[in-house]
């Protein structure tokens, strides 16, 4: 009768381990399944701001390119010089961000856009 109780002992003792173990596995679990969830998220963020930035980019791209030659250029450069802080219909060609003014918020993009076209134009070279 005295080995039948320590015997119990064990058994509860072992079950308290193995309960213990099994809520650990499950916290991991949780843990994993937390972090790749949060991984898949922030991926398809990405992908769908690239996608709209790309998106964006050709709109902004075509606006920048004024005198519509196909080419974003010295002349489209010279043409938004000239239009600065004007607002004639002709000038207003030059407004980029639609803000109805040519002004240094247009001279940004515009320069962003030229050194993005530069930088494709030598990197297919």
């Amino acid at each position: 009768m005295l080995e039948i109780m320590p015997s119990k002992k064990i058994t509860k003792q072992k079950k308290n381990e193995i309960e213990s173990n099994l809520i650990l596995f499950g916290l991991l679990l949780v843990l994993i399944l937390s972090v790749i969830t949060f991984w898949h998220i922030s991926y398809k963020k990405n992908q769908t701001n690239s996608a709209e930035t790309s998106a964006i980019n050709q709109e902004l791209a075509q606006k920048a390119d004024i005198d519509q030659d196909g080419n974003i250029d010295e002349k489209d450069a010279k043409l938004i010089k000239e239009a600065f802080l004007k607002s004639d219909v002709e000038s207003l060609k030059a407004d980029l961000n639609q803000d109805n003014k040519v002004d240094a918020k247009d001279f940004s993009l515009f320069n962003k856009i030229f050194n993005l076209k530069e930088k494709e134009q030598n990197d297919s070279k």
